[in-house]
């Protein structure tokens, strides 16, 4: 057998990027967009809502570093896109790079309702599925131009960092402020053949299911019309199906994946940032959980929650309905994802007795697991504590960063000092 696998990995590289990709959005018109510059803090969502914007061109400079801007953004749908799936796609300037460190937004409706978070992968905001045509659309954004601090070169020192040191320089350019056609098996379409091309990727090159892929991937491509991607779409999926709903071998795992975001609570932002950072990713979550009826979103930190309730109870209201519904799940039963080196006995003892009590005062939910992914080394007592706090569980990851010792397990039990035992999962990434 001819190999030809390179060639089909840059074929397929070249078909997403320069055809199917565009193709998700084939239609768009442009929104009108006004601003509102904030004058030093982030004001409440009630004052961002009513103050006086300043019509805005796509392709202006905005956001001084650490700032604030109201933008709102209207516009119509046109009657010939009748029937079909419409979204806004609002690009604030944003960037591939570094998607957790820069410009982010939260999309509301003029009531004060919020819709879902912005950041450089999610731009888009559901209008109407289908729409009925001539409908008017206004969106208020909450844009924070948070500076590119960990940039293409992480880790160098950077003005940036501090308000006082980063001036007023605009950070970010409007890139795009549209309303458009959603086509969603296209999407569906890209997203089968990123998958199936990871997968072709990584697996052993002399495997059998590297070649059943390779196969499935070219059969999928030459299925595409180049000239028409969105009316061959469909024919395109079906070439893939078999191969990605079938397991791998006859004893392969079946993995259930469920939703999460790290977010720490205090690092390279300002703690009102990380505030609003929440937010955005709560909202992101139930809106997601609005579209898909089997995810599920795990979020640890009762601070976290905390800050949702007390900063953004529109946030909050969904929240704790998707809580109930046990789709937006507790996790970790600490106050914080916490270092667990530095603090004594008794501040870690408080870490559950706060995280604890306020999952179970708030949702009546107890957590048997402790959710520690980002902590980079753990005291020989923890697991004591663990035990006596009534959880069973932990999950970490972190330590795998370390360049002297390579960790030997996955999943064990972590004997303590005192001999306690808790069940221990180390994933291997």
């Amino acid at each position: 057998m001819h190999d030809d696998r390179t060639l089909v990995e840059a074929r397929l590289k070249r078909v997403l990027d320069e055809r199917l990709r565009p193709a998700v959005y084939p239609e768009s018109v442009p929104l009108e967009v006004r601003v509102w510059h904030a004058p030093g803090e982030p004001v409440p969502v009630a004052e961002g809502l009513a103050a006086p914007a300043e019509p805005i061109a796509v392709g202006a400079a905005w956001g001084a570093p650490w700032a604030t801007s109201w933008f709102t953004v209207t516009g119509t749908v046109p009657h010939a896109w009748t029937g079909r799936t419409v979204e806004a796609l609002l690009d604030l300037g944003f960037d591939e790079n570094m998607p957790g460190f820069q410009c982010e937004g939260l999309v509301y409706l003029p009531d004060g309702t919020p819709v879902k978070g912005l950041n450089p992968r999610n731009q888009w905001v559901r209008v109407g599925a289908p729409v009925s045509g001539g409908e008017r659309v206004e969106l208020r954004i909450e844009a924070a131009s948070n500076p590119v601090v960990l940039g293409y070169h992480p880790f160098v020192p950077t003005l940036l960092g501090d308000k006082e040191t980063a001036g007023s320089e605009p950070q970010y350019r409007l890139t795009r402020m549209d309303l458009a056609v959603f086509d969603e098996t296209v999407w569906q379409l890209v997203i089968d053949l990123e998958v199936a091309g990871e997968l072709m990727r990584e697996l052993p090159a002399d495997g059998g299911r590297r070649w059943e892929l390779t196969r499935a991937i070219d059969r999928a491509l030459d299925a595409i019309d180049l000239q028409d991607v969105n009316a061959t779409a469909a024919a395109a999926r079906a070439e893939l199906a078999g191969v990605l709903s079938s397991p791998a071998v006859p004893s392969a795992h079946r993995i259930s994946a469920v939703g999460h975001a790290h977010i720490d609570s205090a690092w390279l932002w300002p703690l009102r940032e990380t505030v609003r950072k929440v937010a955005r990713t709560a909202s992101n979550m139930t809106a997601l959980l609005a579209d898909e009826p089997e995810f599920v979103f795990a979020m640890s930190q009762a601070q976290q929650w905390a800050w949702i309730k007390e900063h953004r109870p529109e946030v909050w209201a969904k929240v704790t309905k998707a809580v109930a519904a046990g789709r937006f799940v507790p996790t970790g039963g600490m106050w914080v994802e916490s270092d667990t080196n530095m603090p004594g006995s008794e501040a870690m003892a408080r870490q559950f007795v706060h995280g604890k009590r306020f999952f179970i005062d708030e949702f009546g939910i107890d957590n048997e697991e402790v959710w520690l992914p980002d902590t980079f080394g753990f005291a020989a007592g923890l697991p004591q504590i663990i035990r006596a706090a009534g959880s069973k569980r932990l999950l970490t990851q972190k330590i795998s960063w370390s360049r002297t010792n390579t960790f030997p397990h996955h999943t064990f039990l972590w004997e303590g000092i005192d001999g306690t035992r808790i069940f221990t999962h180390f994933p291997p990434v």
